[in-house]
């Protein structure tokens, strides 16, 4: 009986590792086991950020999820085959008389050897059924591997990518109004059109490559410059005050801020598959006051207030997401200070 269990024990766990393996690299998302693998090691990592208040640490999260990751394929893998070879003691026999009747440990060597595809001649399958078992285990091992390839290449593609983009908005402005004083030209801000442009397609691939793979919401910079959450969180601010703290005519036309805007939503919508909550507190309110006194034309304080109050929401998501890659809400206004979450 205890054989019989060991060996649907061990059939369940190489369905479930095989099931997150293929879900995590071929399906839009990750497996249950990856998902919240990542999503505790993530969790971990922040905590000992602000613990320590260096960056050194929540930059290796990516690293770290990703190793966990490969390493809990491997070792279920390895574990689930054994629990199956050792369903039946007879399952192998040494190659030679003197090694002696095969240990529980024998076993589990010889699963090792061969889902890594080692091979060893000091045991060998015991009749049909364990010799299909054999090259059965030696595949997933094989397919193991070559997946793994196949789904790191392209995360750490993305994750360079990402870098970029915020590089490419770091490049436009420091905060929100140094993005609006920036391309202000006495009249209107109609030079950011051909920037947002451009961002929208950087943005609509940085939202799909966070929904194929939610491992690279745990890739973070060391530098605010290429730090993706606070410059996403920036640009984001800016349109707001383009969209609803402008004095009609000082804008830029609507379908390069709506493209953007939406590029922004959708990225936005990738976070809940990574297991990050919104914030329970609102972000301060940005101040026209820096634009104002440079010759801006801005709407009355009420009034933005006012208009601010549907985006109270997507505001939230976006104070999550910076303080998901441990920054606070002074990396996207310098003045303000953050709300406590």
């Amino acid at each position: 009986m205890i054989h019989v269990i060991s060996g649907l024990i061990g059939l369940a766990m190489l369905a479930l590792v095989l099931l997150d393996l293929l879900w995590t690299t071929f399906l839009e998302g990750a497996g249950p086991l990856t998902k919240h693998l990542c999503g505790w090691i993530g969790c971990i990592m922040l905590a000992a950020h602000f613990r320590t208040s260096s960056r050194r640490i929540i930059t290796k999260t990516g690293l770290f999820t990703v190793a966990a990751t490969m390493l809990a394929w491997s070792m279920l893998l390895w574990l689930g085959w054994a629990l199956i070879f050792n369903a039946d003691p007879n399952s192998i026999s040494p190659t030679f008389a003197e090694l002696g009747p095969p240990t529980v440990w024998d076993r589990i060597y010889f699963v090792g050897c061969n889902i890594t595809t080692l091979g060893t001649g000091d045991f060998r399958p015991n009749g049909r059924f364990w010799e299909l078992a054999t090259v059965l285990s030696g595949g997933s091992g094989f397919l193991l591997v070559g997946v793994a390839i196949a789904y790191v290449v392209p995360v750490v593609t993305a994750a360079t990518q990402k870098r970029q983009l915020a590089l490419n908005i770091w490049s436009l402005g420091k905060n929100p109004g140094d993005i609006i004083s920036r391309a202000w030209n006495g009249a209107d801000t109609t030079a950011l059109g051909p920037h947002l442009v451009s961002l929208s397609s950087m943005l609509a691939l940085l939202g799909e490559s966070h929904l194929t793979y939610p491992v690279l919401h745990y890739f973070h910079s060391s530098k605010r410059s290429s730090a993706i959450a606070p410059n996403l969180a920036a640009l984001d601010e800016a349109l707001t005050i383009l969209e609803c703290g402008l004095q009609r005519g000082c804008s830029l036309d609507l379908p390069a801020l709506g493209a953007a805007r939406e590029s922004i939503t959708e990225f936005l919508s990738t976070l809940r598959p990574a297991l990050i909550e919104t914030a329970a507190a609102d972000p301060p309110e940005p101040s026209l006051a820096s634009l104002r006194d440079i010759g801006i034309a801005v709407v009355d304080d009420e009034l933005f207030k006012s208009a601010l109050r549907p985006l109270a929401q997507r505001r939230r998501l976006l104070l999550t997401l910076v303080r998901n890659e441990g920054w606070t809400w002074d990396a996207v206004w310098p003045a303000a200070k953050p709300n406590t979450v």
